[in-house]
Parts: C-alpha cells; sequence; structure tokens
C-alpha cells in the first residue's frame, strides 16, 4: 500500500481509505465478555493440571538425590529426638501440638504428652546445644509457668512452687481450669511459639537443614513447575495458532489477539504481551493478595476498548474470529477480499460412441 494510505482505527474497525478508488476494510466483533472469560479459565485450569505435572516431576527428581535423602535424614531425626514432631505413618511428619489435637484423647492425656514433650525437648537441648543456651532454656520454662499470664478466673496461678521447691500444678488452679485448659491455654502457646523458635535458633544445624529444604522446594520445584508451565500454556500455543495469537481457551472460543493496525500482533509484541501478563501480573498478585489480577480483569470488563493490563500497555485487543480471519499484513486483505468465485465444473457422464 502507497504512503497515501490513510487508516482510521475506531473501536476495533480499522479502515483503509486511499486517495484512489481502491478501498480496504476491515472490521471485527467484540467478543462477549462471558466467552473471554471463559477462555480465561480454560487457561487457568489447564495451567493448574500441567503445574501440577511439572512439580510432581520435579520433586520426584529431587527426593531421589542422595544429597536430599541424606539432609532429610538429618532433619527427621532431628525433630522426632526434640520431641516437638511425631513421625506419623498417616499423618507423615506433624508438629506434637497438631497430633495431639488429632488425636482422639482426654484433656489429660493431652496436658501430660505435651508436658513429656517439653520435658523430652530440655533433655534434646542439654545434648545438642551449648550449655548457656540449655540453662537459659530451663529458666524460661520455669518463668513461663510462673507467670502472671497464666492465672485462672480467680487470680490463681496455673503452676505454683510446692514444699520440695518443685514447680508443680496449682491444685487449687486445677480445680478452676481444666487439663485441656491447661494443654490449650499454655503448652499449645509455650510449644509453637516458644520451643519451635528455640528448635531453629538453638539447635546446631537445624536452621541450615530446614533452609536447605526451603530452598529446594522453591528453586528446584516451584519455580521451574510455575515458570515451564507458564510457557507451555500461555505463550507455546501463540506460537502454534499464530493467527490471532491464541492460547488454548482463545482457540476454543474462537477469540483472538490484534494489534492497532487490526492485523496479527509481531512476535515481538506477542512476546511481550506475555511476559507481562505472565511474570508481572501473575507473580505480583501472589505477593498483593491478587490485586494486579483484579486491576487487568476490571480493565477488560469495564474500560471503552475491553482491553486488559497487558494489552493497554501494548495496544492489543481481543476480537472474535467466528466469522472473520485475523490477517498478518494488508496484501492478505486485499486476497481476502477478492471474488474467488468461479464457474462449477461440469462432471456430468459423456455418453461415448
Amino acid at each position: 500500500m502507497s504512503e497515501d494510505d490513510v487508516y482510521k482505527f475506531d473501536n476495533f474497525g480499522f479502515e483503509s481509505e486511499k486517495k484512489k478508488e481502491e478501498k480496504i476494510k476491515i472490521e471485527y466483533a467484540n467478543p462477549k465478555f462471558w466467552r473471554r472469560v471463559m477462555a480465561g479459565l480454560i487457561d487457568l485450569l489447564i495451567l493448574v493440571v500441567v503445574f501440577i505435572i511439572i512439580f510432581v516431576s520435579a520433586r520426584a527428581i529431587v527426593v531421589s538425590t542422595d544429597t536430599y535423602k541424606e539432609n532429610n535424614e538429618e532433619l527427621t531425626a532431628a525433630r522426632v529426638e526434640s520431641g516437638l514432631y511425631r513421625d506419623d505413618p498417616d499423618w507423615g511428619m506433624i508438629d506434637i501440638i497438631s497430633y495431639l489435637n488429632r488425636m482422639d484423647l482426654s484433656g489429660w492425656n493431652r496436658m501430660s504428652q505435651a508436658q513429656s514433650a517439653v520435658n523430652t525437648f530440655l533433655s534434646f537441648c542439654d545434648e545438642r546445644c551449648d550449655e548457656e543456651t540449655a540453662r537459659t532454656l530451663r529458666d524460661d520454662y520455669d518463668a513461663a509457668r510462673l507467670s502472671d499470664n497464666f492465672t485462672d478466673n480467680y487470680g490463681n496461678h496455673y503452676f505454683i512452687v510446692d514444699e520440695n521447691g518443685n514447680i508443680a500444678i496449682n491444685d487449687v488452679a486445677y480445680a478452676n481450669v481444666t487439663a485441656q485448659g491447661y494443654f490449650d491455654n499454655f503448652y499449645t502457646y509455650y510449644i509453637d511459639e516458644v520451643l519451635q523458635g528455640y528448635l531453629v535458633i538453638a539447635v546446631p544445624n537445624y536452621y541450615d537443614l530446614t533452609k536447605y529444604m526451603s530452598n529446594v522446594l522453591i528453586y528446584a520445584e516451584i519455580l521451574p513447575a510455575f515458570l515451564i508451565s507458564g510457557v507451555l500454556v500461555y505463550y507455546v500455543p501463540t506460537l502454534i495458532f499464530k493467527k490471532g495469537r491464541k492460547t488454548i481457551g482463545k482457540l476454543a472460543y474462537h477469540i483472538g489477539t490484534v494489534d492497532k493496525r487490526l492485523l496479527n500482533p509481531t512476535w515481538k509484541r506477542n512476546l511481550a504481551r506475555f511476559l507481562i501478563f505472565y511474570f508481572f501480573i501473575y507473580i505480583l498478585s501472589v505477593f498483593t493478595f491478587a490485586i494486579p489480577v483484579i486491576i487487568s480483569f476490571s480493565m477488560m470488563a469495564f474500560s471503552r476498548n475491553k482491553q486488559g493490563f497487558p494489552d493497554f500497555c501494548l495496544n492489543l485487543a481481543d476480537v472474535s474470529t467466528r466469522e472473520n480471519d485475523i490477517f498478518n499484513d494488508y496484501s492478505e486483505v486485499k486476497v481476502g477480499k477478492m471474488d474467488t468465485s468461479k464457474e462449477p465444473v461440469n462432471f456430468s457422464r459423456r455418453d461415448l460412441n
């Protein structure tokens, strides 16, 4: 097309008017909002399935390595020996408070086992921690039991110093606070808030082991699964279904994407759209209570041109392809507008002499 062509863009209608007589016109209909939502939901569902498959595969590879096995065995042993965890055949590694709450036990039994877990941890720290830390932990336990924070409705302390100089349950308070109350109000707090902290910061090598496990989970399992599944679901299909840069969801609902010329977006613009959508909208939403997703969805629903945030940034728009195809350049538009009708071929049988 010559430089004299004048292009006008109006609500996804694109018209080329030459100063000569020839005219080229491209028009698309806006896809219905519910179809765009359903297309997005299909892509999201596929993303979840692909993510799970890749995550499980990555997990299987990681846990089979010798390094992971050694660190996991050491961490498991430290947790069980500390008394703060149980390695249950049904629930796996579970903290002692969650374990006792799940078990069908009396309040007295829960209180007794929680008390035993504290004593086990004190002995564990005597062996694993330095002498000063072990002494500080025991002093802290004594101070917590005699604290004014743990009293019944009548002001009686949960624990008192008995005639032998030992800290014991207050018999008077026990009449007004059930064994379950001791478990809920004191032992649950002390184990979850205090001893779990000591386990991380005071027990040698425990923090390094938990950090290793966290890094493996994030960088060797979750992150690769997130990256690969995003590329497979939101980018690779746009390279396969090039006309309109369609994902599987958009293909199912006959929705394509065009640029401001109402032509097929270039690969650079398509890549930029994927990066903004997946790595800006999705990742930022994880840390901001889905605010970017809400903003982009609101723009798609209520803005004048019904564009989500990535499309608004890149001058792209979703259009319906149920009636019209999407063109790569204006030469295709000309060919598409040509009258290609021909006389039908006569296949009637001729008489043979």
